[in-house]
């Protein structure tokens, strides 16, 4: 190359380095009012084609060839705004809420809706809210942020999940919601990273769910995960560690005291004295079962994502692992997820896919082995503080009770000498592809497939803990269970806009089809360390189901707006279901909404500086439920069962019949009114939405008792009930920017009564929640009540001396309570008959609260941010089972501090009644004196934050960096005396509010750190 040729190479050069020079680069953040990140933004420099996308923290950067250009940001559901650099390389924007689009998109079944044009009731949670809680189970998250939905937990050990109740109990049986990830039904969504969520979509009323038909009668959560946007790779790392703590112990006698208690009500009751309690100064403090079984327990997180592409293609990839050791010992959970997603476009075609992967192990608690502690927890409250933990003599190496006080177990040695670990796989498969046919109009084939596959072990080894509890050999038993989903769905979906007429019309079909298969295993004498089936000696059990299902159904809806303002909406599905019989396999399910955008109405112009929003919203619609189990029409027969015939009683190993046909049951059918109002003040710094809804159950599925000579080992399921629901929804959200400070203040109120219309034949009475060994039911449903009402003996206070118990007689002049003595429980006879049975028995309450709440803020100045979250309830009964135990003292079990404010003579004023070990006057019975306050208010979470700034960020050469400090479940006020006011459902619907003490796994306090960071 000669030098003439080198000069102009040289210039260019030159040019591209003064270019190079001049490059400048800017960063900075968008969010919205509230403080919030807006990922997914556009920053444009105007008139150029250079531009980024905001990450997850709403963080951006890009480069500019001058310092004086103007920014132009824009984010769907927001204005548009420009914003002129002047020379400034760091450039924070705050969008405003676009009124003529009222905020978001949102997801509705088989598409999404404009939150303008929406008629239903939907509620909706953000992925970027999930995230900001640190929380490993995404459905706690839910917990008094959204109105309406209850979040309940399924069991408290560590990986049991949440369930999700939606607008009160619709049925008798099966009250959980539809779950839809990505368009596929689940089982439930507990496996899924918060890392992994787009948002939450929960469908409330009719008109939102009759969508997916026989399916919906509880509600819909749909779920989208994440997608790729268009640009760079984008990798994101979230990392969380934290401790977890027993939220608090009940406080129960230390071993001097247990003695000196037993020992007077031992006297009392004229009987001799433990020989255990002889001595009790020698005794000291004796063993603290609650602190032997309990412990700080370690919990982490960690989700790598990356996510990218083109216009014509995007992808995001993520994987994640959550370990959690219980704070109960030898109980702990660990997790691997993987997720796949990404889409393709090409021409008029589109292609995607989602696929999803988990593993889950779960060591759970030992299940109480039988005696009257019930499981460890049980146990260690209940167990005499006098025994030794520890029996190097002993097979097992554990010692246990003796004596008379034998039918408890050793807590620690439940939790050691019994290994149950729960192992789980969830595979979930969508892919789809898409078409545009005609100009707005698409057709859509989707195919699903879930296959969840779930293997139990619960091994013991051999033991002996005490006189009781013996265990000789090393046992096992495995089962193993496989559910497996197949779906298939085709849609055309229209959606054209004529003027001020905007029109959206779906269509489609849908098939799918349920297998599950069960099959268990056991063996016996093990060699010890061995916990495999082949090596036991002993005799083998096997036994095993399969059962099948299948739905096939049509549907439509039409969405139609004009000049937004006037909305309606229509939908319509026919499902068929192979649970029911021939006769009655089809149903139908309709839905219609009208809306009126009152703020968009000239009369209102002049309104709008105060009133920014206003939308009043009517529905109504018909859902169905099928979830009753599969054969339930049809007759059953087993042929390993042993059937005694004759006079001389042989028995014979044959086929016997154990179900009766019904062949005439059909959906449950609930239909739902709803009215709401969406508004806004303030220029939208102020809104919300309140409902009320109506829904009435007809044709409830249930269990009819039938005698046990006709021939059936189990009760038909016949259509004999009927449910009503009603209730109020309000959620509030105040959002503002005062200089550098952005903050938001939000909350929720839920109020929602319910009430059986109709059971049986109109007199049956289902009665439930029965507390451990007691007997005695504490609850009852029956047609006028609500469902689960707490029905109990009243307690009304302590006979204060004999004159008392000798007054209160019955019609005849005979003592009522003839076994009582100044001390003893006053107990109501109700119905005057001069005896204290079951018939005296009134309501008492219910465990459903009247109201539900959340409320918060979250703040933000700076690089600081801040977040306080309070959950709670009021109005609900909680029966505690526990303390009925504890303040026993006819039993040998340790007993609660409160039995030290025992009645006295010289201690009236108190309403715990005097100790006596036989208990002559029943004061133990179950009654309302064990029914207790169940509302509370909880710190649910704390957060407090800190975001690197942008040069420094530059300088680690990473996008986003935010690190923060998160408190959960620190704080609870409430009277409730049990170990957490916030049960959950243990058992059926009709044992709700009761504690079974024995077997619960009580609530965790978490301090936790972490790091969300982006490049």
């Amino acid at each position: 190359m000669g030098l003439l040729s080198a000069g102009p190479l040289l210039a260019n050069n030159a040019t591209a380095v003064n270019k190079m020079v001049f490059q400048a680069p800017i960063t900075g953040k968008i969010i919205a009012k509230d403080g919030m990140p807006l990922p997914g933004a556009s920053v444009m420099i105007k008139g150029t084609s250079i531009s980024a996308a905001t990450d997850a923290d709403g963080n951006y950067s890009l480069n500019a060839t001058d310092t004086n250009v103007t920014l132009v940001i824009s984010y769907m559901g927001y204005k548009t705004q420009e914003v002129s650099v002047n020379g400034q390389t760091t450039v924070d924007v705050t969008l405003e809420e676009d009124l003529t689009q009222l905020e978001e998109v949102v997801v509705v079944g088989y598409g999404t809706v404009k939150k303008k044009d929406l008629t239903g009731a939907v509620g909706r949670i953000k992925g970027t809210e999930l995230r900001q809680q640190g929380v490993s189970d995404v459905t706690r998250t839910l917990q008094g942020r959204m109105a309406g939905v209850t979040v309940e937990s399924a069991g408290g050990n560590p990986g049991s999940g949440t369930r999700i109740l939606i607008r009160g109990v619709s049925s008798l049986n099966n009250a959980a919601p539809l779950y839809i990830v990505d368009g596929v039904q689940v089982a439930n969504i507990n496996n899924l990273s918060a890392s992994d969520i787009e948002s939450i979509d929960v469908l409330k009323d009719a008109s939102a769910a009759a969508i997916y038909g026989s399916r919906a009668a509880n509600g819909v959560v749909l779920v989208t995960t994440k997608s790729g946007k268009a640009g760079e790779p984008v990798f994101s790392l979230n990392a969380n560690t934290g401790m977890q703590r027993v939220a608090n112990k009940l406080s129960v006698l230390n071993a001097e005291q247990w003695a000196n208690t037993s020992n007077a009500a031992m006297d009392a009751a004229g009987l001799q004295r433990l020989e255990l309690a002889q001595n009790p100064e020698s005794l000291g403090a004796g063993t603290n079962y609650q602190n032997a079984i309990f412990r700080d327990a370690p919990i982490q997180q960690y989700d790598l994502s990356v996510s990218g592409g083109t216009d014509n293609g995007k992808y995001s990839v993520s994987g994640g692992y959550t370990t959690q050791d219980g704070i109960v010992r030898e109980t702990g959970f660990n997790r691997y997820n993987i997720r796949v997603k990404s889409e393709t476009k090409k021409g008029i075609f589109k292609f995607g896919e989602t696929i999803f992967l988990s593993r889950d192990k779960q060591q759970q608690m030992a299940g109480g082995w039988g005696g009257q502690g019930g499981g460890p927890v049980g146990s260690a409250v209940k167990m005499i503080p006098v025994f030794d933990i520890y029996d190097p003599e002993a097979i097992g190496g554990y010692g246990g009770a003796y004596g008379p006080v034998v039918n408890i177990a050793n807590p620690l040695a439940q939790l050691n000498l019994e290994d149950i670990t729960y192992e789980q796989t969830n595979i979930l498969v969508n892919a789809f592809a898409e078409v545009d046919i005609l100009s707005g109009l698409k057709y859509k084939m989707n195919l699903g497939y879930t296959n969840n596959f779930a293997t139990a072990n619960d091994y013991y080894k051999r033991y002996e803990v005490g006189a009781l509890f013996t265990h000789p050999t090393n046992d096992i038993t495995q089962s193993k269970n496989q559910t497996v989903l197949m779906l298939l769905e085709n849609t055309l979906n229209y959606t054209k806009d004529f003027g001020k007429h905007s029109v959206q019309a779906l269509a489609g079909y849908t098939y799918q089809t349920n297998n599950y298969t069960y099959n268990a295993f056991s063996k016996t004498d093990l060699p010890d360390g061995i916990s495999v089936i082949d090596a036991g000696a002993g005799t083998a059990n096997v036994g095993g189901n399969r059962t099948e299902s299948k739905l096939a159904s049509v549907l439509g809806r039409v969405i139609y707006s004009y000049d937004s303002r006037y909305l309606f909406t229509a939908s319509i599905r026919r499902d068929g279901s192979s649970r029911f019989g021939n006769s009655n396999r089809y149903g139908t399910f309709p839905s219609v909404a009208v809306g009126w955008n009152i703020s968009n109405e000239g009369f209102f112009e002049k309104a709008q500086k105060a009133v920014s929003a206003l939308k009043l919203r009517l529905s109504y619609g018909e859902l169905g439920n099928q979830e009753i189990g599969d054969y339930q029409y049809s007759a059953a027969v087993a042929s390993n069962i042993n059937s005694v015939i004759g006079d001389e009683q042989i028995k014979w190993f044959g086929a016997t019949q154990t179900a009766f046909a019904s062949p005439n049951i059909k959906w449950e059918t609930t239909k739902t009114t709803n009215v709401g109002l969406d508004f806004g003040f303030l220029d939208n710094k102020l809104g919300g939405t309140v409902d009320y809804f109506y829904k009435k159950t007809t044709d409830v599925l249930l269990n009819v008792p039938i005698p046990g000579s006709a021939g059936s080992t189990s009760n038909p399921v016949v259509n004999a009930g009927t449910l009503s629901n009603h209730g109020l929804e309000l959620g509030l959200n105040y959002s503002n920017v005062v200089g550098k400070l952005n903050y938001s203040v939000f909350g929720t109120l839920t109020s929602i009564k319910n009430k059986v219309d109709k059971l049986g034949t109109g007199t049956q009475q289902i009665f439930g929640g029965q507390p451990t060994h007691h007997g005695a039911t504490t609850t009852v449903t029956e047609a006028g009540g609500p469902v689960s009402a707490f029905y109990l003996i009243q307690d009304i206070g302590i006979f204060q001396n004999q004159a008392e118990v000798d007054a209160y007689v019955g019609p005849d002049g005979s003592p009522i309570q003839p076994n009582a003595q100044p001390g003893d429980i006053k107990f109501l006879d109700n119905n005057g008959d001069g005896t204290i049975d079951n018939k005296d028995k009134v309501y008492n309450g219910s465990p459903f609260p009247k109201f539900e709440y959340g409320f918060g803020v979250n703040a933000s100045m700076v690089n600081f941010d801040v977040s306080l979250f309070f959950q709670g309830t009021s109005g609900n009964k909680i029966y505690n089972g526990m303390r009925q135990d504890l303040e026993n003292t006819s039993l040998n079990y340790n007993y609660s501090t409160a039995v030290l404010d025992a009645w006295t003579p010289e201690n009236t004023d108190t309403n715990i009644p005097r100790l006596i070990a036989s208990d002559p006057n029943l004061n133990a019975r179950t009654s309302s004196r064990f029914l207790e306050n169940g509302s509370y208010m909880r710190i649910k979470t704390i957060q407090i934050g800190y975001t690197l700034p942008d040069n420094l960020k530059t300088q680690l050469g990473l996008a986003s960096c935010r690190f923060y400090l998160s408190g959960d479940n620190l704080v609870t006020f409430t009277k409730y005396t049990g170990y957490n006011p916030d049960l959950g459902r243990t058992g059926t619907v009709f044992d709700r509010g009761v504690d079974f003490g024995h077997v619960s796994y009580p609530l965790a306090k978490t301090v936790s750190a972490g790091v969300q960071l982006s490049f």
